[in-house]
């Protein structure tokens, strides 16, 4: 029985002082640009990725309406600080989309179905080892807030053929919303 402990526990370290000394040797590709992940390795870094943003982003919804003044102020806050990697209305694939390792998502092609609590998490905390970075600091909480609806509505300007401007989706300001007709 004491053979086979030691056995187990010489195999654990050589297993482990292997995959130390070949990611410590320089025999990882670090490369972000001609760098594909492995299946396994994105299932496990988005299951990862997931698992923890769930656990402790927000639960609340946004606090702001979908009005246009709010949408038109996420616009340009995600104009200036989001659209050069995430792509833009104007154009929805971003050329730097390839050049980060993993590929940064493009929130104009598929606007993203995760509640907006866990997207405000990822804006103002970033992700490690992905190039997303946090946003806390640089922005304050309503501006990524207001990020936030702009992206989730931005599937709605496409729909609608407002690719440019969306000052021009007056159908989405509830503020603004004719009054109904009274019969006589």
């Amino acid at each position: 029985m004491r053979g086979f402990i030691v056995g187990v526990i010489v195999t654990l370290l050589v297993v482990f002082g292997g995959a130390y000394v070949y990611t410590t040797a320089g025999h990882f590709d670090v490369r972000a640009v001609g760098n594909t992940p492995s299946t396994f390795e994105r299932r496990t870094a988005n299951k990862s990725v997931d698992e923890w943003v769930e656990a402790h982003a927000p639960t609340q919804a946004n606090p702001f309406p979908a009005t246009m003044e709010n949408i038109t102020d996420g616009s340009k806050i995600y104009d200036d600080n989001c659209a050069f990697c995430h792509g833009s209305l104007k154009q929805p694939i971003s050329p730097m989309r390839k050049q980060f390792y993993p590929s940064v998502p493009q929130l104009m092609t598929r606007t993203p179905h995760d509640p907006d609590g866990e997207l405000f998490y990822v804006a103002k905390y970033g992700i490690r080892y992905t190039g997303m970075p946090g946003w806390d600091g640089v922005l304050n909480d309503d501006q990524i807030w207001k990020a936030i609806l702009f992206i989730k509505n931005s599937g709605q300007m496409k729909n609608q053929g407002q690719q440019q401007n969306p000052l021009d989706l007056q159908h989405m300001d509830n503020s603004k919303a004719p009054e109904p007709q009274q019969k006589k």
